[in-house]
């Protein structure tokens, strides 16, 4: 059997909405079949005030009702995808305290194969952000909740989810080297989410980074 707190792929199907639908419906009957909320809002670092746990996404506050599993948020929309991954988190989460160890993408279960997918559907499209306008991006990375942090030529923390740092980081480049970019995490972030879903979270920071930047 699947052990849900392992897994964040989504089915093998062509219409990418049906899809992400499939994948939400799972996490839900996952979510739904656990026992002891308690437990696992501890492991995330989430607070259950039942019949809803808590935590933060970024800046904004969101909502899990552990009667239907609905995630909602008073402060954004939030995605399909995203209350899949709210979800996910939640079901993975086991409470390893964050290790303040980075490590890149490359170092993740899989990473290094997977590398070229990241860049291509993350990392790329940032690198543009920065080169377009570093200034513009500056006050959209702060408003959505990251903090400048003293790593490369311009870097910021943010605070995905509550046990789930992740760094952005720029390089401005010379004559020599073209600017670079990268987002790094903490070595427990495997912990707390799959590859597949530490790409994902990463497009929702690029996303949301694109809405506020343009």
């Amino acid at each position: 059997m699947t052990n849900p707190k392992e897994v964040f792929n989504l089915p093998a199907q062509r219409n990418f909405e049906l899809a992400t639908k499939r994948t939400l419906e799972l996490n839900r009957s996952h979510f739904l079949a656990v026992q002891d909320f308690d437990k696992i809002s501890r492991q995330a670092g989430a607070v259950l005030q039942p019949p809803f746990i808590h935590l933060k996404y970024f800046r904004f506050r969101v909502e899990i009702d552990t009667r239907n599993a609905a995630v909602t948020s008073p402060d954004t929309s939030l995605s399909p995808r995203e209350e899949a991954l709210i979800l996910h988190y939640l079901l993975k989460a086991d409470g390893t305290p964050v290790s303040r160890e980075q490590i890149s993408f490359k170092e993740l279960p899989e990473g290094a194969n997977y590398q070229p997918v990241f860049y291509n559907r993350v990392l790329k499209s940032l690198i543009a952000l920065y080169i377009a306008n570093p200034a513009k991006l500056d006050l959209s990375a702060i408003s959505l909740g990251g903090k400048k942090a003293e790593q490369a030529d311009v870097s910021f923390l943010f605070q995905a989810l509550p046990r789930l740092p992740l760094w952005l980081v720029f390089w401005q480049g010379d004559d020599e080297f073209p600017p670079e970019g990268n987002i790094i995490f903490d070595r427990s972030i495997s912990r707390y989410l799959d590859t597949e879903a530490i790409t994902e979270i990463c497009q929702n920071l690029n996303r949301r980074l694109t809405e506020k930047t343009f």
